[in-house]
C-alpha cells in the first residue's frame, strides 16, 4: 500500500461510456491506462481515431491510454484491474482471466445483479475467482460518463468488505473533481447502484405520459422506500440509501437528461415495445436486465415491491401501462413505511 501512485499502470476491462470515461479521469491522475475493447471495429476505430465513435462519441482520447483486444496482454500490463462490462457479461468476462487476476486489486464499475443466480456483481467476481476473499472494491454514485470525461465534479463512493482496500483505490483514484467516500457496506452500495437503474425507467413512464411532477415526487420517495425494504432484506444498512450510491444515484439517474434508464422508460409510455427499444440502443439499458432479478427478489424473500412488480409485468408479460398505474394507485390503504 506504499508503492509510488504514479507508477500505476492500470487495466480497464470494457470500453463502453462509462469505461471509457474513467480512464481519461485515471490518465488526468497521471496513471497510464490500458483499455479492453470487446467490439473489433470499435478497437479499430480507437486504434486509428483516438475517438469511442460508439459510445462517446466527442472525445479525443489522451495517448497515455492504449488500447487492446486481447485480455491477457491487459492482465500483465496492470498493477490494478478495473472491470466496466455490463452486467450481463461480466461473468463470461472474468472467468477468461480469473487466474491472472486472483491477486490483483480489483474496482468494479459494473451494476446490477445475475438475473438466474440473484448474485450481486461483486458475488460474481467472487465466484470466478473461487474464493470469498478477493480484493475486490465497487464504486457507484451518480456520475454520468459524459460529465466525467468532460472533468464535471462528482463524488462517488467505493465499498468493499476489506476497509483497506476501499482505502486503497479513495487514494488512488480521488481528485478535486472527483471525490471519492469509502464505506464497509459493499451490498447496501451495489445494491442501491443496481435498482436505481430499475427504478429510473418507471420515471421516465411518468415523465413520458406527463403525470406531473407530484407524482414524480410521490414515486421517487416510494421507489426510494421499496429499494430500502429489499436492502433491510439483505442485510445492508439502511443509511447507505440515503448516500450517493442511494438517493443520490437515484436521483441523478430518475430525472437526469443523460439517462439510458429514464429514456427508456419514455419510450414505453410511447407505446414501444421493450425488446424493439433494447434492439435500437446502441447503449446498454442496465434497468432492463435488472428488473426481472429484482422482480424474483421480491418473490424469494417475500418482500412486497409494488413497483418492481408492475415494471416487471409491463416490460416481461405486455401488461397495459394505464392498467399498471391505476393498480397501484388502487392499493389497499396503509401506514406509511419508509
Amino acid at each position: 500500500m506504499t508503492e509510488d501512485i504514479t507508477n500505476l499502470k492500470i487495466g480497464v476491462i470494457g470500453a463502453g461510456a462509462w469505461g471509457t470515461a474513467f480512464s481519461m479521469h485515471l490518465v488526468r491522475k497521471g496513471y497510464k491506462v490500458l483499455l479492453w475493447v470487446f467490439e473489433r471495429e470499435l478497437y479499430e476505430i480507437l486504434k486509428r481515431d483516438r475517438i469511442n465513435r460508439y459510445y462517446l462519441e466527442g472525445f479525443s482520447l489522451p495517448e497515455q491510454i492504449g488500447f487492446t483486444d486481447n485480455l491477457s496482454e491487459l492482465t500483465d500490463y496492470s498493477n490494478d484491474i478495473v472491470i466496466a462490462t455490463p452486467s450481463f457479461s461480466l461473468q463470461e468476462t472474468v472467468e477468461k482471466v480469473s487466474r491472472s487476476i486472483l491477486n490483483k486489486n480489483i474496482l468494479l464499475l459494473t451494476k446490477g445483479f445475475e438475473t438466474k443466480s440473484l448474485l450481486r456483481m461483486s458475488e460474481v467476481v467472487e465466484k470466478c475467482h473461487g474464493k470469498k476473499n478477493a480484493r475486490i472494491a465497487v464504486l457507484s454514485g451518480p456520475s454520468f460518463a459524459k460529465e466525467v470525461a468532460m472533468g464535471a465534479f462528482t463524488s462517488v463512493v467505493v465499498a468493499s468488505k476489506r476497509s483497506e482496500l476501499a482505502s486503497y483505490f479513495q487514494k488512488h483514484i480521488h481528485n478535486d473533481n472527483f471525490r471519492i467516500y469509502t464505506s464497509k457496506d459493499i451490498v447496501g452500495v451495489e445494491l442501491g447502484g443496481a435498482m436505481k437503474n430499475v427504478m429510473a425507467i418507471g420515471a421516465g413512464i411518468i415523465e413520458g405520459l406527463a403525470l406531473g411532477t407530484n407524482t414524480q415526487a410521490a414515486f421517487i420517495t416510494r421507489a426510494l422506500a421499496e429499494i430500502k425494504r429489499l436492502g433491510k432484506a439483505l442485510g445492508a444498512k439502511e443509511t447507505t440509501f440515503m448516500g450517493l450510491s442511494g438517493i443520490g444515484d437515484l436521483m441523478l439517474t430518475s430525472y437526469g437528461q443523460l439517462s439510458r434508464n429514464r429514456m427508456f422508460g419514455v419510450e414505453l409510455s410511447k407505446g414501444k415495445k421493450p425488446q424493439d427499444i433494447i434492439k435500437s440502443q446502441n447503449t446498454v439499458v442496465e434497468g432492463y436486465y435488472t428488473i426481472e432479478a429484482a422482480y424474483r427478489f421480491s418473490k424469494t424473500l417475500n418482500i412486497e415491491m409494488p413497483i418492481t412488480e408492475a415494471l416487471y409485468k409491463v416490460v416481461f408479460e405486455g401488461k397495459q401501462l394505464l392498467t399498471s398505474i391505476n393498480d397501484i394507485k388502487n392499493r389497499a390503504l396503509k401506514e406509511e413505511d419508509i
